[in-house]
């Protein structure tokens, strides 16, 4: 064997993978085939094995998974291969990609190496019928059901996704993700049951991001979630903000939120709501089970509210006028507390 024909294992700086990686997510053209063939001549480094991983098992079509299986069978050790052909007879079955791939994880095989190489083949496979819900699959990471603490970096080569849930278990290592999540065309951003601190600010520099959401799921933090001194930490764009069970401290840091439609916010310990003021297009808000004692009067101002849920408040006073809300259809208040002597409702 010559130098040449393992210039691909012995790829120090990328530039041939990156090549590579880039024929792979062609969205036009299935490149699988040449691909194999540039490994054939090229010999093989640990992301191309990713590659060649998923191409055995999701290729369409049978003679080129089985040409993929076969170049893995010389590179990689029997293990790996065992699992891509145990894979392989289950594929049809593949539906929640967190919970499918996390029971084939290997030292050898970056995830996220695997998970590029099955979405290429899954969207030439369907590239005849193409449709909305095909395009939505292909754009979407559901990472929930995934036992893992940390990301690779391979995350940012999935460059066409816009919809990511993270992990969701306590240990995971929001912090380190970060910095590859806004590698990311994303949209909308999933975080449920993760040990969050501090408030990722950082995240509200996703340029497109429309959808926010913090879950607190069974994970039950212990101090409330600080937002970072130094804001206004908001974004032009946003249209969704859901923040359930964190207890927020600094919130008056967050916002301005001019573009939002819809903020939930359930459990979050807030007595002010500031940091929507600018918030005028608002159409749904929930703020129950908080600490409000009043309103803002800036409500009065969200002409296009459709539901307001203000219940599990203990509010003193509660003055709102109600004249310019034409668009509200419903009005959730139910007080948990014995009511101050001097609550009033003032509505017109």
């Amino acid at each position: 064997m010559t130098a040449n024909d393992s210039y691909l294992e012995s790829d120090a700086e990328g530039a041939y993978t990156a090549q590579m990686t880039r024929l792979l997510r062609d969205a036009e053209t299935d490149n699988c085939p040449l691909l194999l063939e540039l490994m054939e001549g090229g010999g093989v480094n640990r992301r191309l094995l990713g590659y060649l991983f998923g191409i055995a098992v999701f290729h369409p079509i049978r003679e080129v998974s089985a040409r993929a299986l076969g170049l893995l069978q010389r590179h990689a050790a029997p293990e790996t291969v065992r699992q891509a052909q145990k894979l392989r007879e289950s594929a049809a079955y593949h539906y929640d990609e967190a919970e499918y791939f996390s029971r084939y994880q290997s030292a050898e095989i970056d995830l996220f190496d695997l998970l590029l190489a099955s979405k290429m083949c899954l969207w030439h496979r369907n590239r005849p019928g193409r449709g909305s819900n095909t395009l939505a699959a292909h754009q979407t990471l559901d990472l929930r059901r995934l036992a893992v603490n940390h990301l690779s970096p391979a995350l940012a080569t999935l460059d066409f996704l816009k919809l990511v849930a993270l992990p969701a278990h306590k240990d995971f290592d929001l912090a380190a993700a970060i910095p590859l999540l806004l590698q990311l065309p994303l949209e909308i951003l999933i975080i449920e049951n993760i040990r969050v601190d501090s408030f990722p600010v950082e995240l509200l520099a996703l340029p497109r991001l429309t959808t926010f959401i913090l879950r607190r799921g069974t994970y039950r933090p212990r101090v409330p979630m600080q937002v970072p001194e130094g804001g206004p930490y908001g974004h032009p764009g946003l249209e969704k903000l859901i923040i359930e069970g964190y207890p927020l401290c600094g919130e008056e840091w967050l916002g301005p939120f001019p573009r939002l439609r819809e903020a939930t916010l359930l459990r979050c310990n807030l007595s002010r709501l500031d940091f929507l003021e600018q918030s005028q297009q608002l159409e749904r808000l929930n703020v129950k089970f908080n600490q409000l004692e009043t309103l803002p009067a800036f409500l009065s101002g969200c002409t296009e509210l459709r539901s307001l849920e203000l219940s599990g408040n203990p509010f003193r006073k509660i003055e709102l006028d109600l004249e310019p809300l034409r668009n509200l259809e419903e009005l959730d208040l139910k007080m948990q507390t014995r009511l101050p002597g001097n609550f009033r409702l003032n509505g017109k």
